[in-house]
């Protein structure tokens, strides 16, 4: 019987936005053992205030950048030792993407994109992957 996959060191991207800082700050509460990187360009939709509750704990390390930074999510997942990511980072405003299509497939798809691609590079080191793509 395979041992139950427990996470050890978590990256979630778009963490201050609604969706994010809720899991963010349950995960936080519920399992302190875990460590917590978020990663987040804090655009429009989101807000560092929403893990004014989390900021404070060891186990809490907030990174501001780009999910389409493959280079700084590599660097991420390597000296961070992720093995669980959770991807929340995304532009939801539907009435926006009207005017800008690209902008918005570049934050969502390509985004989503690189975060796959850097599983791979990092050879297994990732065993978790959940999207709200």
């Amino acid at each position: 019987m395979a041992t139950p996959y427990k996470p050890k060191n978590i990256l979630i991207t778009g963490a201050a936005g609604f969706i994010g800082s809720h899991v963010t700050i349950r995960i936080i509460k519920n399992y302190p053992d875990y460590k917590i990187v978020v990663l987040d360009k804090l655009d429009y939709c989101s807000n560092l205030k929403n893990l004014l509750p989390v900021c404070s704990s060891p186990s809490f390390k907030f990174v501001k950048g780009d999910v389409a930074s493959a280079d700084l999510v590599n660097l991420l997942l390597v000296t961070e030792n992720i093995d669980t990511i959770m991807h929340f980072a995304a532009q939801e405003h539907v009435h926006n993407s009207f005017g800008n299509s690209f902008e918005f497939t570049m934050n969502n798809v390509y985004g989503t994109h690189v975060l796959l691609e850097a599983c791979k590079v990092t050879c297994g080191q990732v065993r978790r992957f959940n999207s709200s793509m």
